[in-house]
Order: C-alpha cells, then sequence, then structure tokens
C-alpha cells in the first residue's frame, strides 16, 4: 500500500505513532521516527529493528525551526525524499487538565496553546516550504472530535476527568490549519488533510467508559489502531484526489 514512500512520523513514541510506526513499516513504507525523548526514540527503534533498514530516528522538537529543519536534512541524506508528514504530537504544560475551566490564567493559556497549537503550525510551516522546493508532498495533522463537536459534559460526571476549553480551541485550530494550507498550496502536487479522532482507551474509569459508549455505534472508545486505517489510506495514491479534508473516525460519536 506505502511501497516506495517515504514517511516522517512526529511523535512516534506516543500511543498513535507506536502503532501507525509498526503499521506503516507492516505496508513497506521507510519510515522517519521522531520524538523529543531520545532514550524513547531508542527502544521504539529497537522494537522495530527487525526492520531496521526502513527506519531513520531522530530526536526532533517541533517548536524548534532549527530542530525542524536538521531533521528534514537528515531525512533528505539518509532517505532522498520525503512524501509525507503525520503530525501525532500532543505536548502539553504539567498544569493540563488540571485547572477548572474558568480558573486558568492567562500565562496558562498561554502555555498550553503555545505547546500544542503553535507548535503544530510551526511544524506545518516548515514541512510546507520543504514539499514546495520539493515540488511534491502530503501533510497529515492528528486532531479530535473536539475540535468541531461540544463535549458531553454529562459523559463525566461522577469522574475526575474533565474535557479542557482549551484542548478543543486547539483541536479547532488545527482543523482550520489543515483548511487553510490546503487552499493556499492548491496546484501545487502538495495534499493536507486532517484526522480526527474519537476517544482514545487510555485506563479511563468505568463510569465514563459507559457513559462515553453510549453515544457510539459500536465499539465505543477506541484502540490506536482503530486510527492507523484512515491515516494509511490518506499516506498513500488511494487518496491522491482528496485534500482539505477532516476524516472523522469516532464510531459514530459525533452524529
Amino acid at each position: 500500500m506505502l511501497d516506495n514512500k517515504v514517511v516522517f512520523i512526529a511523535g512516534a513514541c506516543g500511543r498513535i505513532g507506536k502503532e501507525l510506526s509498526k503499521q506503516c513499516l507492516e505496508n513497506k513504507a521507510c519510515i522517519i521516527i521522531s520524538d523529543m525523548n531520545e532514550e524513547n526514540l531508542k527502544l521504539l527503534e529497537k522494537d522495530l529493528g527487525k526492520n531496521s533498514e526502513q527506519i531513520l530516528a531522530l530526536e526532533t522538537d517541533i517548536s524548534s525551526k532549527e530542530s525542524l529543519n536538521k531533521a528534514i536534512n537528515a531525512s533528505l541524506k539518509h532517505f532522498s525524499k520525503i512524501d509525507s508528514f503525520v503530525n501525532t504530537t500532543y505536548p502539553y504544560p504539567k498544569h493540563w487538565g488540571k485547572i477548572p475551566y474558568y480558573e486558568a490564567s492567562f500565562e496558562q493559556i498561554c502555555e498550553s496553546l503555545n505547546m500544542h497549537l503553535a507548535a503544530y503550525i510551526l511544524a506545518a510551516q516548515e514541512f510546507i516550504k520543504f514539499f514546495k522546493k520539493q515540488g511534491f508532498g502530503n501533510l497529515i495533522n492528528l486532531s479530535s472530535i473536539m475540535g468541531f463537536k461540544a463535549p458531553k459534559f454529562e459523559n463525566y460526571e461522577g469522574t475526575s476527568m474533565q474535557s479542557p476549553l482549551e484542548y478543543s480551541v486547539i483541536k479547532a485550530g488545527i482543523n482550520h490549519l489543515g483548511v487553510w494550507l490546503a487552499k493556499e498550496c492548491f496546484k501545487q502536487n502538495i495534499r493536507v488533510n486532517t484526522v480526527s479522532s474519537g476517544g482514545i482507551k487510555d485506563c479511563q474509569s468505568e463510569t465514563f467508559l459507559k457513559a462515553y459508549n453510549k453515544s457510539c455505534a459500536s465499539k465505543g472508545m477506541l484502540d490506536t489502531s482503530d486510527l492507523c486505517g484512515a491515516i494509511l489510506f490518506l499516506l498513500s495514491d488511494l487518496s491522491k484526489n482528496i485534500t482539505g479534508q477532516n476524516l472523522i473516525v469516532d464510531d459514530g460519536w459525533s452524529l
């Protein structure tokens, strides 16, 4: 499905990034696995090692132009091209999800927006510039159903969880980032799309899971592997005429 494709995966050591790395290799792609944590990168590279000739591991900070361009240049030196960039990163500050909606300070709000949304904009900026020089490219950002739908606050009743306001604003921004870039890249052989995910299963309480799953068609909360089919499709030539779209994978939660 991805024969001869070179895919740069930012946030490769995260839950989605790890699974996507494995599935890209299974579909015969070469991959650049990128993350800020060098130790985790080494562990992931070892885990994927049976296909080591298809893998380049690069420590990268997507909030740094210097780091992004260093990674792009290293990727080119190793593979001679980059077909696609997938941003699966999930940067967040220490106070993330711990402060009630109406109590966050200006500084805390700015920190959340800068770490997540601003970093996504910067990474897209540098890769789109590179794709324009290369003459082709494919950019995919990971977003969330919270970027285009209001939270179902009743799902959080009886739990210590919340859906931060900043998270919804950040994801809405990522969604529009994709639309803006796709339109600006018209006629330049560059595609930009977004995948908006439903909730990913991660040790949530049974109370939350039962409430959440009532809004879904069958499975409810997703496993990371449930997202990868949509991403692989967008990475492949099967989707060569698709750009500026937000592909929703949420088992019907948003209906």
